[in-house]
């Protein structure tokens, strides 16, 4: 590697976004202030477990890694960075800013009469599944893909758009608010399996063809020159793929765990009673 080359791969993996980075601070600072000691000042507010504010920072810094690192440079050169930044953005960050988030900073939001509506609409559970994976298979169809990577406005506009929809999609599936969490387990595992198999088809295409199909993809990248735009393609096709399994395998997990306690818990309230039952009529025999 000759120095011009190496300044150059230097300079651009030292492209952090700085600004980007002390917005994050500053969310990430406000959500730790609502969780801790300005909480009290919510009704019933209750205590914010340290998981959940795990879940919700790792979220962020998750967020801030896909847009404002140099991943976001690298997925304007490479098609399988990109897949891996929009792997990121839509199926990490989404579940985990929702786990993090505790209800009483939420009821004051979707309690607003216009907000509510728009939730109640976008996370119907089957309408939110076709509405995410059908938007993200449209983004990449070639000709919508390529005129979107060529208008920063469209590209921001899009992203705002996914990122909603990936919410909504994870709403029903996590629920955090309790009393609109009405959905039995088994049919949020239904929901996982869905948004597994839906996607299936666009990540096969993808993968699968031997032709590129993007044109912001056809030439090798000049900063990293790893691989034909071919092999890119296919790669990135993987990446969300795999990306997408590990998430929602997981999902299947926590899901299914939880379902496991809340049996236990209710045979265990089933045999209180049931003991508490005898005991009365030995007394009244």
């Amino acid at each position: 590697m000759s120095s011009q080359e190496f300044f150059q791969v230097y300079g651009y993996w030292s492209n952090w976004d700085y600004k980007l980075n002390l917005v994050f601070l500053a969310i990430g600072m406000l959500y730790l202030w609502l969780t801790g000691p300005f909480r009290k000042r919510f009704k019933d507010a209750e205590p914010v477990p340290g998981w959940k504010k795990f879940c919700f920072l790792s979220g962020l810094i998750i967020y801030f890694f896909a847009l404002g690192s140099p991943l976001n440079l690298m997925a304007h050169e490479l098609f399988s960075m990109h897949m891996m930044q929009m792997s990121f953005l839509y199926f990490a960050v989404p579940p985990l800013l929702l786990l993090g988030m505790p209800a009483y900073l939420l009821r004051p939001v979707v309690n607003l009469k216009v907000v509510r509506g728009i939730i109640r609409f976008f996370t119907k559970p089957l309408f939110s599944v076709f509405f995410f994976n059908g938007l993200i298979s449209f983004y990449h169809v070639p000709v919508v893909f390529d005129k979107i990577m060529k208008e920063h406005l469209l590209h921001n506009l899009s992203h705002g758009i996914l990122l909603f929809a990936a919410l909504c999609m994870w709403w029903p599936i996590i629920g955090p608010i309790p009393e609109w969490d009405r959905i039995k387990p088994i049919p949020k595992l239904g929901l996982i399996f869905a948004n597994g198999i839906l996607l299936t088809p666009a990540c096969a295409m993808i993968t699968f063809t031997d032709v590129v199909l993007f044109q912001s993809y056809m030439e090798m990248s000049q900063v990293f020159p790893v691989m034909s735009p071919i092999h890119d393609q296919q790669l990135g096709g993987v990446i969300m793929k795999i990306m997408q399994e590990i998430v929602y395998i997981t999902a299947i997990g926590l899901v299914f765990l939880k379902w496991l306690r809340q049996e236990r818990a209710k045979d265990e309230a089933e045999l209180r009673e049931w003991q508490q039952q005898n005991q009365m009529k030995l007394r009244e025999s």
